[in-house]
């Protein structure tokens, strides 16, 4: 009997660590999925991605224009997802006219780009000025700052494709 009285006692006393770390586990994992941004920081979130979208445009960097507007529709749409009951939050209009820009993207040609850019930057405004906003005015740069900006550590000029690839690709 006094055996299986110190048995029970050493398996309770090695299972103590395991039950507190997952406990400790459980606590982390509900912290984590509890964050929510604020409405700002996705804004915001857009906005870098309406700069680098247009850094990409202008250096007429097609691919990565395209990458740029994936992460611009990504941005507008978890902001909406995050905050399905705040006007504000709501991206439809400029989410389509994303989509839209997709197209300008596919036919690589500049000046339809820079007009598409100026059309999607003036719905941002727009829907700023809808929802109350108005004094947040976003604008088409007029120069690139990159030189000085914190994205002055990312190369927006195309890069010609290296020999190997070339083979590869048949060109």
């Amino acid at each position: 009997m006094k055996c299986c009285k110190l048995v029970i006692v050493l398996v309770l006393a090695m299972s103590f660590p395991f039950a507190a770390a997952e406990g400790q586990s459980e606590q982390s994992r509900q912290s984590q999925q509890s964050y929510n941004p604020s409405l700002a920081f996705a804004m915001g979130m857009i906005q870098l991605s309406h700069f680098k979208l247009w850094l990409a445009g202008n250096a007429r960097n097609w691919p990565l224009a395209e990458y740029e507007l994936l992460q611009t529709k990504t941005n507008l749409q978890n902001t909406k997802t995050l905050f399905p009951n705040v006007p504000e939050a709501d991206t439809s209009a400029i989410s389509q006219s994303a989509e839209d820009f997709r197209d300008v993207l596919k036919a690589k040609d500049g000046a339809k780009f820079d007009t598409a850019f100026r059309k999607f930057t003036s719905e941002c405004n727009s829907c700023h000025e809808k929802r109350g906003r108005e004094f947040i005015k976003i604008r088409v740069p007029v120069i690139s700052p990159l030189m000085t900006s914190p994205l002055s550590n990312q190369l927006f000029v195309p890069t010609p494709p290296s020999p190997a690839r070339r083979l590869h690709s048949g060109m």
